[in-house]
């Protein structure tokens, strides 16, 4: 009799230790939800936060070329000119070195564990918006069904957007309706360098001036990039998601105030590879090759060899 009440016993003790578990996990199940009903969240982290338990993808290396102008007037050629041949030959040689075009909405997918990349990732990059990206870029892309980005500065838009204004191919920016055209193409990924900050004036582009509290200057930021963004809203139905940095200008205050713009993605001019292992931090700094007028480009290719090597000889280890 007294061994059956102690297993009673032991029983009865073992059901009351489950109960309490199940009603500890409840009551922090509802004070979680609380808190998270309470607490400020930050739009960028919002996105991510339902992927940060997804196992990472291999990583990827991602090349991204940086262009400005294209020009036929030889005399104009220089650091940031380059000739729709140069260009046409850029978009020849990686597409013979097995490299796919991608646009920033691919990069999204990727560390949102959405979509995955192609084996060899590349992005064509276009600063400041000058209306030779219509005229030269944009048939070359269509030419060869490769997509690039371009990210515009929105005062220089609305400028020669208007009625009447005197453009030339050497100074012209593109205009709303060039910008829908090559939109709607799907060869062409419209970004935000800013409305109006293009300048190295009291500050050095967007970059934050001296003194300037982090109120005043994402204030700044959120007028200045949101205005932009609000325009692209009007003429072709979405908003950016990249920011490019004016002049390359980028610091960790910089970072912060366009993340909470609701940016995803930042372009800088730091010249180096990007590897990226699907952690969303990291495309708050994407480098980037200059292209440059008479470039070595197949140099600049054979040179990231080390990258595509390295991954095949780690593939290699991982079948033995």
């Amino acid at each position: 009799m007294k061994g059956m009440f102690t297993s009673m016993k032991k029983c009865l003790s073992l059901i009351f230790a489950v109960l309490f578990i199940v009603s500890s996990g409840m009551t922090a199940a509802g004070s979680d939800k609380t808190s998270r009903k309470d607490k400020k969240i930050d739009p960028i982290d919002d996105l991510f936060a339902d992927y940060a338990l997804v196992a990472p993808p291999e990583p990827v290396n991602l090349p991204i070329i940086m262009y400005h102008q294209i020009s036929e007037n030889r005399g104009r050629l220089d650091t940031y000119v380059i000739s729709p041949d140069e260009f046409e030959e850029d978009l020849k040689l990686f597409k013979d070195n097995g490299f796919t075009t991608i646009a920033v909405s691919d990069l999204i997918k990727f560390v949102t564990k959405k979509g995955e990349l192609p084996e060899k990732p590349i992005m064509l990059t276009f600063d400041d918006g000058f209306e030779s990206d219509y005229v030269y870029a944009f048939p070359l892309l269509k030419k060869y069904e490769m997509k690039a980005i371009f990210s515009i500065i929105g005062r220089f838009t609305d400028m020669f957007s208007e009625e009447g204004v005197v453009k030339h191919i050497n100074y012209s920016h593109l205009s709303w309706d060039q910008i829908t055209e090559m939109h709607k193409s799907g060869f062409a990924d419209f970004h935000n360098h800013t409305y109006d900050m293009h300048v190295i004036d009291k500050r050095r582009g967007a970059l934050p001036r001296k003194y300037e509290s982090d109120e005043e200057y994402e204030k700044v930021i959120k007028d200045d990039l949101g205005k932009l963004n609000e325009e692209y809203k009007e003429h072709i139905g979405v908003s950016p998601e990249a920011f490019t940095c004016p002049f390359g200008c980028y610091n960790d205050r910089l970072k912060e105030a366009v993340r909470k713009v609701g940016f995803s993605v930042i372009f800088s001019s730091a010249q180096t590879m990007n590897t990226l292992t699907g952690d969303p931090e990291e495309l708050f700094k994407l480098n980037r090759f200059v292209r440059e007028h008479n470039k070595n480009m197949d140099k600049l290719v054979s040179s990231w060899d080390k990258y595509y090597n390295k991954d095949k000889e780690n593939k290699n280890n991982d079948n033995k």
